[in-house]
Formats: C-alpha cells, sequence, structure tokens
C-alpha cells in the first residue's frame, strides 16, 4: 500500500555485519524504558548495559539491581560516551544496551516449526516488501504480535533492520515479535511457497476484498512500501490479490494501517468457528 508520510524522511538502518550470517545478531537499542523492558523479555538476551553516572540516581539505583538480578554487565561512562555509542545523544536518556533478539531466525530455521505436530495450528505470516519507514516497521510490528500474527519474514535488504527507531515506535513489541529473516523478500516467499504457504499481495485496487477471501491453512500477507507499493517480481509469485475497498475518494491507507486491518481480519478468520 501507499502512503505519504508527512515527517522527515525515513531512516534507513542496516543490519550489522554479523547480523547476516547470525539470526541472533546483536542490536543497540537506548532509552530508559526500552533497555528496562529487554531486561525483563524472555525474548531477549542483554549482553551488556551502559548507563550515564549523570543520570537520575533512582533510575541508576534500579537498572544496576536489576542488571545484578539478571547477571548482566553494567557499565557506569559519561553521557558523552554514552551519546557516542548510540549515535543518538538527543533521545538517548543517558543509557543504552547491546541485545540479541531469541526470536529472530532464519527461514530455514523457522519452517520446521510449521511441520509435523507444528501443522496441525494455521500459520499465517505478514511479510514486508520494501517498508522502508522506522515508524511504519514499528507499528506494523505492533499490529502483528497483538493479532497473534504467526511470524513476520523481514528481508535484511529493502527494509531497515531493528533499532532503537523500531524499538519505540512497536512500544517494545519487537522483544516479543518472532521474526523470520531472509536476504530479499522475493527468496524468502519462494521458500515458503515452496512449503505449501499460498501467497496473498495487498494491493490498492483490483483485488479480493480482504472481507471476502478465504485464508490457507499456511498464507503470508505481503505489504508493499510507502511510496512504491509491490514490487514487480513479488506480484508474480502472487496466488491471490487481496485489496481494501475505501470509501469518499480515499486512494490508499497508510502502509502500517493496511497492515493492521489485514492481520487482525485473518486473526478473525483463524478464531472464526468452523463450519
Amino acid at each position: 500500500m501507499s502512503d505519504h508520510p508527512d515527517h522527515e524522511e525515513p531512516r534507513q538502518s542496516r543490519p550489522p555485519k554479523d547480523a547476516l550470517g547470525d539470526a541472533r545478531a546483536s542490536i543497540t537499542i537506548y532509552g530508559r524504558r526500552a533497555v528496562l523492558e529487554a531486561l525483563e523479555e524472555p525474548g531477549v538476551g542483554v549482553l551488556g548495559v551502559r548507563v550515564a553516572r549523570e543520570a537520575p540516581g533512582e533510575f541508576r539505583e534500579r537498572l544496576a539491581r536489576t542488571c545484578r538480578e539478571k547477571n548482566v554487565p553494567l557499565e557506569v561512562q559519561t553521557f558523552r560516551e554514552i551519546g557516542a555509542f548510540t549515535g543518538d545523544a538527543r533521545n538517548d536518556q543517558g543509557v543504552a544496551a547491546r541485545v540479541r533478539l531469541k526470536k529472530a531466525v532464519e527461514i530455514e530455521e523457522f519452517l520446521p516449526s510449521v511441520k509435523g505436530q507444528g501443522s496441525r495450528e494455521p500459520a499465517h505470516v505478514l511479510a514486508l516488501d520494501g517498508v522502508t519507514n522506522p515508524q511504519n516497521v514499528g507499528m506494523i510490528v505492533r499490529s502483528a504480535v497483538a493479532s497473534g500474527t504467526r511470524a513476520i519474514l523481514w528481508p535484511t535488504a529493502g527494509s531497515p533492520w531493528v533499532d532503537a527507531l523500531i524499538v519505540k515506535a512497536s512500544a517494545g513489541t519487537v522483544f516479543r515479535c518472532p521474526i523470520v529473516r531472509c536476504r530479499q523478500i522475493v527468496d524468502g516467499l519462494y521458500e515458503l511457497k515452496r512449503a505449501g504457504f499460498r501467497l496473498f499481495g495487498l494491493e490498492m485496487v483490483e483485488g479480493t476484498p480482504l472481507w471476502a477471501c478465504e485464508p490457507a491453512h499456511r498464507s503470508v500477507m505481503i505489504v508493499g512500501g510507502e511510496t512504491t507499493g509491490l514490487s514487480p517480481e513479488v506480484v508474480e509469485l502472487f496466488d491471490e490479490r487481496l485489496s481494501i475497498p475505501m470509501a469518499g475518494g480515499v486512494e490508499s491507507l497508510n502502509a502500517a494501517v493496511a497492515a493492521s486491518l489485514v492481520c487482525f481480519e485473518f486473526a478473525r478468520r483463524r478464531a472464526a468457528p468452523k463450519a
């Protein structure tokens, strides 16, 4: 779907070099709430925390206590040093952490989970095709987690990798989000299709109305980027086109809004009594 955000240009973030070969590669997060949430989240492995000695004493005491309980190294630095580490001194609040996302796996690790006993439950996956705005990505993650979507297919090329902006926009839900990584979105979709997933592409027009579609037991819902929509090579892989009927002369929706509608419609179908 297309949208034209009226805020600043999206900032592209790339996964660290080790992320291309390690599904549990580390990322940097910052901000008091984000770091405390990461320390309490089972889906995150906190490698180490840094806090500025100028940070409020009550917060530093709480952070130190939590790090001791979780056996996480804590290093006291200056605001300047923390800012140099995060690259965002205006917003880091004098605290940062390096963490691993335990729920981020490569596609070859994900596929066995939908076979055998894992095949009994519906497997609905959301795929991001060129969604580049971190705020949109974060909001999409939040909707995917809230709706019980099985996972997000997340390419390391064409979409920003998880960073502090996405953590904030997702309200921390990215820590609990099952992420299936692939290098290129086309490669990931091809592998899922080979594994028996039916591919639904969300377009503005000329598709089956979302409310009338019949999700397959294994489905992938593909949402396109903010300005260009779905890429031609992805369109070629579709099994079915979906559209969201709109009134009032509205031509398109924000990518995050469109993704949310798809996630919750598929959730409604999963919850519907079987005939």
